[in-house]
């Protein structure tokens, strides 16, 4: 390390610690998954620190995982301890994952309850003129005709969101934006006419952000599961409607022959056909939102990602017409082939 670049890491450390040091707050408790260590030797922690500056979310990692003080290190990287991730699965397990559990009742469009689906992400685009660790989406929300026409570039995701138009509200208001630091693109991906094939990518982000009330993972199952008899709830925030609250709706699967009469380029084998059965159903569902199931029952009882939104959603307030979503199950292997601690 360079003696710039040391002195530098030795000053934000200060101004980011600062408080902690010299008002002897409580200490963070480390997470399962991570282990109280010297600063020095955590890694994901070390890779964060940079010269060209840090964003208040970075900033905010580190201020929030401080577990441990040595006064006797002689210099701040060795003095300080902080909960820094453990390396192993990637995915998380059916204890962890899908614990906060949605109402999956009959729901028409309405609105989400605080803190209801805390694996949402919003996706951040920025013009290019102008522990949860990896997020998945619809590949045509990374890549694509009208990102380009736009010059837009994914530029982070935000997790803990409710309602995107918050501005003063505490109770709904806090958030964390952290940068997307890796994108893959299934290398099937095809675009045409508005239809997707192999419609799913894999965000990595910049560093893992710990679980909280409204930051959670939801489960990924390990093989295809049959989806038919299940009441599948989707969520988004559907941009034609004023209030920019998260809604949520209930779908459930219908014969892929209905998608495949009206979208020719359907396939049973990837893609879910779902919807339709009432005006409005799956506005819930714009560009890359979850479909979701849920397994097991009571401490056993988990929600599991069934899909995720792809074409058709657009319309969304004609009866009768359904949704194609990009089949989870279908794409496991893709996923933990792409993963990485």
């Amino acid at each position: 390390m360079s003696d710039r670049r040391k002195v530098y890491i030795l000053v934000l450390l200060q101004a980011i610690f600062f408080n902690q040091l010299a008002e002897c707050v409580r200490l963070s408790s480390c997470q399962k998954d991570e282990k109280c260590t010297r600063l020095v030797s955590c890694s994901p922690l070390m890779n964060i620190l940079r010269p060209r500056g840090m964003t208040q979310a970075e900033k905010d990692v580190f201020a929030h995982r401080q577990c441990g003080l040595d006064p006797n290190g002689h210099e701040l990287l060795h003095m300080v301890y902080v909960c820094c991730p453990e390396l192993g699965d990637v995915l998380p397990n059916k204890q962890t994952c899908g614990q906060t559990t949605p109402v999956f009742r009959d729901r028409g469009a309405e609105n989400a309850e605080l803190n209801e689906y805390p694996w949402m992400v919003l996706l951040l685009y920025e013009n290019r003129l102008s522990l949860i660790r990896y997020v998945l989406t619809a590949a045509h929300c990374v890549i694509g005709g009208y990102l380009t026409q736009n010059d837009l570039v994914l530029k982070s995701v935000r997790l803990g969101e409710s309602t995107t138009d918050c501005i003063t509200s505490e109770s709904r208001c806090p958030h964390l934006d952290v940068e997307v630091g890796q994108t893959t693109v299934h290398q099937g991906f095809t675009s045409s006419g508005g239809t997707y094939r192999n419609d799913i990518a894999l965000l990595r982000l910049q560093f893992p952000v710990r679980y909280t009330k409204k930051i959670q993972p939801i489960c990924l199952l390990d093989a295809e599961f049959p989806l038919q008899d299940l009441n599948l709830q989707i969520s988004g925030w559907d941009p034609t409607k004023s209030s920019q609250t998260l809604i949520t709706s209930t779908v459930k699967e219908r014969n892929p022959a209905d998608c495949l009469n009206r979208y020719p380029s359907f396939r049973s084998a990837s893609q879910v056909c779902a919807g339709g059965q009432r005006k409005g159903d799956t506005c819930a569902g714009i560009s890359g939102s979850p479909v979701m199931g849920i397994m097991g029952s009571g401490v056993d009882e988990f929600v599991f990602l069934a899909g995720i939104a792809s074409y058709g959603q657009q319309y969304c307030y004609s009866a009768g017409i359904p949704g194609v979503y990009t089949k989870i199950g279908h794409f496991s292997e893709w996923i933990k082939a792409n993963l990485a601690p």
